[in-house]
């Protein structure tokens, strides 16, 4: 039979499509990211950003949820500038398991404590 681990979900898994939250044009899953589950990893992201990038986000601290939403807004950007649709895109995209990575301290800590830091500094 099969065995599933409790709570595992779609990130039990590591390559793959549904792994990263993508659908087949390569645009993100908005229902993965806005998931209860996903969200509720995102708080450990929260919280680092709020440690680490205080000053950027104290005024107008994100929830798990802006959070997700972030990423998805992040994830389609790339995908419109740097996708497979695009000639000559000016960068490569980041790779998606850097999204996928809730660790505190993680890839995605730092990629979006560096978008509140340019938001921030750009004065947005």
């Amino acid at each position: 039979g099969e065995t599933t681990e409790e709570g595992g979900g779609p990130l039990g898994t590591s390559g793959g499509g549904t792994a990263v939250g993508r659908k087949k044009d390569g645009a993100p899953s908005s229902k993965f990211w806005e998931s209860s589950e996903t969200v509720s990893q995102l708080e450990t992201v929260r919280l680092w950003i709020g440690k680490h990038y205080k000053k950027y986000v104290q005024n107008d601290s994100p929830s798990s949820k802006n959070l997700a939403g972030l990423v998805i807004q992040l994830l389609q950007f790339q995908e419109d500038a740097f996708g497979r649709r695009v000639n000559n895109p000016a960068l490569t995209k980041l790779p998606a398991k850097c999204f996928m990575d809730f660790k505190a301290g993680g890839a995605l800590c730092h990629i979006l404590g560096s978008v509140y830091k340019f938001k921030s500094e750009q004065g947005w």
